[in-house]
């Protein structure tokens, strides 16, 4: 894999739950059980900025494709949309329960949320049309947020994301079942087992022909997203966090680790708390990146393929970029 060159990047003090790229790759956004979503920037490492606003841990984000809009699902009940730029909160939908994931769908019509069993409630999938597809819009509009679908389910759903129209919803849930649920006529079109265990966190490839799950069962499959039939097995020794596609070369990267509970004072190789790289299509593993002190639990590919970052228990964000080797041999023309 050649030389991986990291570089820290300490903004949060608790354990981090999400990082992403925007679609260009010049920002990493990130949020973890404090209560301030970061930007940086990613040739640099220099934080940017906050989003301040939430009364609690912040559990996921979402950026979308213009990167005008930044999205946020709260523990304390509220999912909150941003302007990107300025950092002002343009509105907030109080949901009454925490919000475990959020997604901005295709045209930034409408917003997905995802809540979960909290003080009794069945987890479910909640849409709300938004009142315009700008920062502006979405500001001067005077609207109360009523979820036009609502769709119930009866295991935990841990990560749910829109397919490649905004027809279709995936969501994972903790009985290791991936299920595609047809947003149009309100009904699910397929699910399958794919995991024995929970599945902590799925990505799709940049084609969405192609997703990949990481689950607490110690592997990560790559799946055909439209069978939901498994095609790769990719076996570590200890649960996997989150997993994600580089868009230009065949390989796939895995992130855990055991429990943070579990975790004593000892070596953070003997814990397993490695990035783990695989290749895509003969699942074999190629090399593993230790950077975390604690269990690995969000990853994040650079869109143009010169790095990954990755987030950890440990309240770090890593940025990885690879050498001139490695970029020369799997630039964006692979």
């Amino acid at each position: 894999m050649g030389v991986i060159r990291p570089v820290a990047l300490h903004g949060h003090t608790r354990a981090l739950t999400r990082v992403k790229f925007n679609r260009e790759g010049d920002l990493l956004f990130s949020c973890a059980k404090d209560t301030s979503p970061t930007v940086w920037d990613s040739e640099t490492g220099e934080r940017l900025g906050t989003y301040e606003g939430h009364q609690g841990a912040v559990w996921d984000l979402d950026v979308n494709f213009c990167s005008t809009l930044f999205a946020t699902a709260g523990a304390e009940g509220h999912a909150k949309i941003w302007d990107l730029r300025t950092g002002d909160c343009v509105t907030t939908i109080n949901i009454g329960v925490p919000v475990r994931s959020v997604g901005l769908s295709h045209g930034d019509s409408m917003l997905l949320c995802v809540t979960d069993n909290s003080y009794g409630k069945t987890p479910a999938l909640r849409v709300y049309n938004l009142p315009g597809d700008c920062p502006g819009k979405i500001k001067d509009a005077k609207t109360e947020y009523n979820p036009y679908i609502y769709h119930e389910n009866p295991e935990k759903i841990t990560c749910a994301a829109w397919g490649p129209t905004n027809d279709t919803i995936y969501f994972s849930s903790e009985d290791g079942y991936m299920v595609i649920y047809n947003a149009k006529d309100d009904m699910e079109a397929k699910a399958a087992p794919v995991h024995r265990m929970e599945i902590r966190r799925f990505t799709f490839d940049r084609d969405y022909c192609t997703l990949l799950t990481g689950s607490m069962d110690q592997c990560g499959k790559l799946v055909d997203a439209t069978t939901l039939k498994t095609m790769k097995t990719y076996e570590t020794d200890k649960q996997v966090n989150d997993a994600v596609i580089s868009n230009v070369s065949p390989h796939v990267v895995l992130g855990g680790g055991q429990d943070a509970q579990s975790v004593t004072n000892v070596s953070h190789r003997q814990n397993k708390f490695e990035s783990r790289f695989f290749h895509k299509v003969y699942a074999e593993e190629l090399g593993s990146v230790s950077t975390h002190f604690g269990p690995v639990n969000a990853l994040s590919w650079h869109p143009g393929g010169r790095g990954f970052a990755s987030g950890g228990e440990d309240g770090f964000v890593k940025m990885c970029f690879f050498d001139e080797e490695y970029l020369e041999l799997y630039g964006e023309k692979w």
